[in-house]
């Protein structure tokens, strides 16, 4: 992962964090509307692209054992 990588995201993290830590938060409609549209795009890329791809092909089989067992 880059630096830029991990620059977005503990800034992701800062967000969720935020996001997470007053049950005010979560519970106002468009708060969360609004979190979910700022960072999901983040936390797809993120998941899909680039942490995936720093994964190691055994751990990646694993979790696609995993998730064909579901």
């Amino acid at each position: 992962m880059t630096q830029e990588q991990q620059l977005r995201l503990y800034r992701l993290m800062e967000k969720l964090n935020w996001f997470f830590h007053q049950e005010m938060h979560y519970l106002d409609k468009e708060i969360a509307e609004q979190t979910a549209r700022e960072c999901y795009p983040e936390i797809r890329e993120f998941t899909y692209d680039i942490l995936w791809n720093d994964l190691p092909k055994e751990v990646q089989e694993q979790i696609m054992d995993e998730e064909e067992s579901l």
